[in-house]
């Protein structure tokens, strides 16, 4: 039994020390150093190797996991014999090409000293997670991590060389840390994980397709110093970007499909920037917004100007961009381009802007405008009014507004020369020629659609010496100004296709507008889950009489408005509301007089709000606002008034309600009209009567 216990004891030893080897090798003589060892899992070399040796741990270590070069020299071979390929000469301190492809490895420590990683040297190791690039590398050869673990991955300021797809592929890569001098052609191509990128100030230009495919990654994280000079062709196409803020960076150039098929809302880009690739943000269907580059001085860092003649303003200074290139904004149907164009653009591309199909009230072409081409604005059935501001006329190429309805688009030229030399322009001749400019709804001519041209085209109607617009107050089209215009209005306002709603300008419109004092009130209200209740909210206006309002209505969770209407001094009122598609908790809400009556006095109600509280509804601390306020005075002024803010508890009593008034009598109706002095269960109707002899009515679920 002991004999047989040593001999077990001798093979596991054997087999330990079969799995793991140090070695102090000498260059070339790695296969006489391991022998038969070739099964270890790992291996620490010292001293010195060569690529003869690097070509033993590729052929003949097939199970080995780790390994640690740290303390190694790799000494240079040049024999005339090819060993990788057909390369005969290899560099001292560089892994050669290949020399650990498709292997098993998953943890390796490189030499301190290597300065080159050769082709695809790592490529297809699927299991290895980490490795540390030493501060001595200068050059990473083509994809030589591509398809490996890595999880993160930091590039030291020394790497002035990288190669392409150098860690393509590595679908469980999440972070990378760049601060070498450029960021290599399709150097993370396809890491479908990679969330957190940081670049480093060293870093001047972005290879192509370099983030192509990484659909996790939503923005990048540039050094303040960082200062990016080209992002090169489908750089981010396909990813999930959201935001980057490429206008700090000075970039120069972006290249074709930079942009393109991502996540970004809107883009400024850099002022002084010279080329738009194609497509560079085509198919971007969330984009709203791009800002064109601004004046740019000519006297860059580099002394070189490469401007075009066509961009230049005056002497030492250049306009924007000179051409928005083929497929530039193709299929972003969101975007707004209205006036996105500035002067200084001179050429729009094939396919720019084509199904472009948001609304857009007035397109406007600069005065610098030459050529447009083919299908250039096909698609843009939102568009309602074109503007150009080009005297001459542009030339075109083929099938430039194709689908689109131009006899219903109004043409606004310059001059009245300028209009008659379109009218004879092929292409150009098929649009409505109207000399005065105008967006549609825009009833005073104040350059923005809101509540105040309502009452301006009800005044009209109501007395025809108020002047306004004809072609914005004709919102249906049919030569004729009457009632259903302004409903027709009051949907587009509503609807959210005006470009100035309440809650999307508010901000920018506090300059334009007055304030008041004057504001909405809401009480407080007690509210439980299931139940219905009515809320009525006053008007305290001391400073002036109105006879209009606008705002936006925006209900906690688990609360739905089922109606507006108006009451006491609103009772000749029409309200509208309408919940918006992508914000269902906020309404639209607009109160109007037909007979223009103003809202005088002071406190109290005018209009009340109809709501039900769903199961989810927590009914403490809760609150219902109306924002973005519009009051509009009998001189069609707007002013802006301050939020109005009702708080929720979960009190049920109808008393506490009305507790300001003494009560007579409480009746409950049901479903099926029966009447009772106490609650039926389920839905009732509760009648309660003051002895002041008002009354009020209210849904409450039992």
């Amino acid at each position: 039994m002991r004999k047989l216990f040593l001999t077990l004891l001798v093979s596991v030893l054997a087999t330990a020390s079969a799995m793991a080897l140090n070695v102090n090798n000498t260059a070339g003589q790695l296969a006489q150093a391991v022998g038969d060892n070739v099964n270890i899992s790992s291996l620490v070399v010292t001293g010195t190797m060569d690529a003869r040796d690097f070509l033993f741990i590729t052929n003949d270590l097939d199970e080995l996991t780790t390994l640690d070069l740290s303390q190694v020299t790799i000494a240079p071979y040049n024999q005339n014999r090819v060993l990788y390929g057909t390369v005969t000469n290899y560099a001292g301190n560089a892994i050669p090409r290949t020399a650990f492809f498709g292997k098993k490895l998953t943890s390796v420590v490189l030499p301190q000293g290597l300065e080159a990683i050769g082709y695809a040297a790592f490529a297809g190791c699927y299991q290895l997670r980490s490795i540390t690039i030493p501060e001595s590398v200068t050059l990473i050869g083509d994809y030589a991590f591509s398809g490996t673990a890595l999880t993160s991955v930091t590039l030291p300021s020394s790497i002035v060389d990288m190669g392409k797809g150098v860690f393509s592929r590595c679908e469980d890569m999440t972070s990378a840390d760049i601060n070498c001098n450029y960021i290599g052609e399709f150097a993370f191509l396809g890491d479908i994980n990679l969330s957190d990128v940081k670049v480093g100030p060293r870093v001047n230009s972005i290879g192509e397709g370099a983030f192509n495919g990484c659909a996790a990654l939503k923005t990048v994280e540039f050094d303040p110093a960082c200062r990016i000079a080209m992002i090169d062709g489908e750089a981010f196409i396909n990813s999930g970007l959201e935001s980057i803020d490429i206008n700090s960076l000075g970039t120069v150039a972006l290249g074709d499909w930079a942009f393109a098929q991502t996540r970004l809302t809107t883009l400024k880009l850099a002022d002084g920037m010279t080329r738009m690739g194609e497509g560079v943000l085509a198919h971007n269907r969330l984009l709203e917004t791009v800002t064109l580059p601004n004046m740019a001085h000519a006297n860059r860092p580099n002394g070189r100007d490469s401007m075009t003649p066509t961009m230049r303003q005056a002497p030492g200074r250049y306009m924007t961009i000179g051409a928005i290139s083929d497929y530039a904004f193709a299929g972003d149907e969101n975007l707004n381009p209205g006036n996105m164009l500035k002067k200084g653009v001179a050429t729009i591309g094939d396919y720019a802007f084509y199904n472009v199909c948001n609304e857009i009230d007035t397109m406007r072409l600069p005065e610098t405008i030459v050529f447009l081409g083919d299908s250039a604005m096909a698609g843009m059935t939102g568009m309602k009014a074109l503007k150009t501001a080009a005297a001459d006329v542009p030339e075109l190429g083929q099938g430039v507004w194709a689908g689109v309805d131009q006899p219903s688009i109004p043409l606004i030229t310059p001059s009245d020369e300028s209009t008659e030399l379109y009218k004879a322009a092929d292409q150009w001749m098929y649009f409505f020629f109207e000399a005065d400019d105008f967006v549609l709804g825009d009833v005073n001519g104040d350059g923005i659609v809101n509540i105040s041209d309502v009452t301006m085209l009800i005044d009209h109607l109501l007395s025809a010496g108020t002047e306004i617009n004809e072609r914005a107050a004709d919102m249906n089209g049919d030569g004729v100004i009457n009632i259903s215009d302004v409903t027709a209005l009051i949907d587009y306002l509503l609807s959210g296709r005006a470009s100035n709603m309440t809650l999307r300008t508010s901000a920018t419109e506090k300059g334009r507008f007055a304030t008041t004092g004057d504001a909405l009130v809401i009480p407080a209200t007690g509210l439980r889950a299931g139940q219905t209740r009515t809320i009525d909210v006053a008007l305290n206006n001391d400073e002036r009489a109105y006879v209009a309002l606008q705002g936006d209505i925006v209900l906690p969770e688990g609360l739905t408005l089922d109606a507006v209407e108006g009451i006491d001094r609103g009772s000749d009122y029409t309200y509208y509301m309408r919940q918006h598609e992508a914000q269902e908790n906020i309404y639209t809400m607009i109160g109007v007089s037909m007979s223009m009556t103003p809202y005088t006095g002071n406190e109290g109600n005018v209009m009340r709000l109809t709501v039900t509280a769903g199961k989810d509804f927590q009914g403490d601390d809760a609150e219902l606002v109306i924002t973005g306020v519009m009051l509009v005075s009998r001189q069609h002024e707007i002013f802006l008034s301050g939020d109005a803010v009702g708080k929720f508890n979960d009190a049920t009593a109808v008393e506490q309600l009305n507790a300001d008034r003494e009560i007579a009598s409480v009746r409950y109706i049901n479903v099926a009209g029966q009447e009772s002095e106490t609650p039926f269960d389920g839905m009732n109707i509760v009648v309660t009567t003051y002895t002041d002899g008002t009354m009020t009515t209210v849904k409450v679920m039992k």
